[in-house]
């Protein structure tokens, strides 16, 4: 991905995918896959090349879009919904131009449910990922239970090999893991990450979005995913915690992936994870029985959201919102290859 004809990053993808279940129960625990694609409902137009919502059209609509009921689902694409002219329910990447951001959507079914991956590239250099945890026809919705989804970044800004890694602006030598602080960063703001060339100055700045501390990390006990970022040496063909993707494997290991490593002055592979929590009536939080004040309302059915968002830093910012770009014009490129 290029910003500007300038080198950002090499690949950024979701390669590792997860649901467990309160105290083991139900479908207890899997690690989920994300090969299976499922239709979403866009603008013909507009599935697998960049081009523009029609007039009076929609952006393209996921299940997760749709899924705002506590506890029905709105089943398969078109999500009972009606087809507009020049619409399509149909499976692989929906590109649009949005205006001032092109946005990538794809949409995955695994068993009873409908994961929703976009990411948005706008002109000022801010990069959006969001994954949306949906439901299908059947979900085991009697349990609490929680998503995990972890992005993987392979930044190579500049294309100089050099880039440094920084901890609320203090740069780490070595392979680290973190967790998200609401309060616990710079001036009392959100604990974030950056990654920048170390001789252009050019970077890009992990801020957790609002929806990224809903669940904490851990949050079911069963320590299954104890990090929220992670900094890694770049390895050939090393995208996850483990090469097999087995069904029940269901803990991320991090000490596979941060095992001491130098990741001074080279290319690094950057790891978010989000969760989210579907709650079931009287069934969370632990222990409150038959109900009470202390019980959450049952949401397993609603689609949640989560992000964070990716804000450029350094000479290349300074000069794109000095200029004030707003809309996709020329000079202001978003490059995919």
């Amino acid at each position: 991905m290029y910003w500007n004809g300038q080198l950002v990053m090499r690949r950024a993808h979701a390669p590792m995918l997860f649901a467990e279940y309160k105290g083991g129960q139900g479908g207890d625990c899997y690690r989920d896959w994300k090969n299976t694609p499922t239709g979403t409902l866009a603008a013909s137009g507009v599935q697998n090349q960049l081009g523009n919502i029609p007039d009076g059209g929609n952006p393209a609509i996921t299940s997760c879009d749709r899924s705002t009921d506590a506890t029905a689902s709105y089943g398969a694409c078109p999500f009972q919904l009606p087809i507009p002219a020049g619409y399509t329910c149909a499976n692989g990447v929906a590109i649009e131009n949005m205006g001032d951001h092109v946005r990538l959507t794809a949409q995955y079914s695994a068993d009873w449910y409908r994961y929703a991956s976009r990411m948005e590239f706008y002109v000022d250099g801010r990069i959006v990922p969001t994954f949306g945890f949906g439901n299908g026809t059947g979900t085991f919705n009697s349990v609490t239970h929680w998503h995990h989804n972890y992005w993987r970044f392979e930044f190579d800004i500049d294309g100089l090999g050099n880039n440094t890694v920084s901890i609320d602006n203090q740069d780490q030598a070595t392979e680290f893991s973190d967790l998200r602080s609401i309060g616990g960063g710079i001036g009392g703001g959100p604990r974030t990450w950056s990654v920048r060339n170390g001789t252009s100055g050019n970077g890009y700045r992990f801020v957790p979005g609002a929806t990224d501390y809903g669940a904490v990390t851990n949050e079911s006990g069963r320590n299954f995913h104890t990090v929220d970022f992670m900094a890694t040496k770049v390895h050939a063909n090393e995208y996850a915690d483990s090469p097999n993707n087995n069904l029940f494997d269901c803990t991320m290991d991090k000490n596979v992936l941060v095992n001491g490593e130098s990741i001074a002055n080279t290319n690094q592979a950057l790891y978010y994870h989000v969760s989210v929590r579907d709650a079931t009536a009287n069934s969370w939080p632990n222990g409150c029985g038959g109900g009470g004040v202390s019980c959450l309302p049952q949401d397993s059915m609603v689609c949640k959201k989560a992000g964070p968002t990716l804000y450029p830093f350094g000479p290349w910012a300074d000069l794109i919102f000095a200029n004030g770009f707003d809309v996709l014009v020329p000079g202001a490129r978003l490059d995919f290859f």
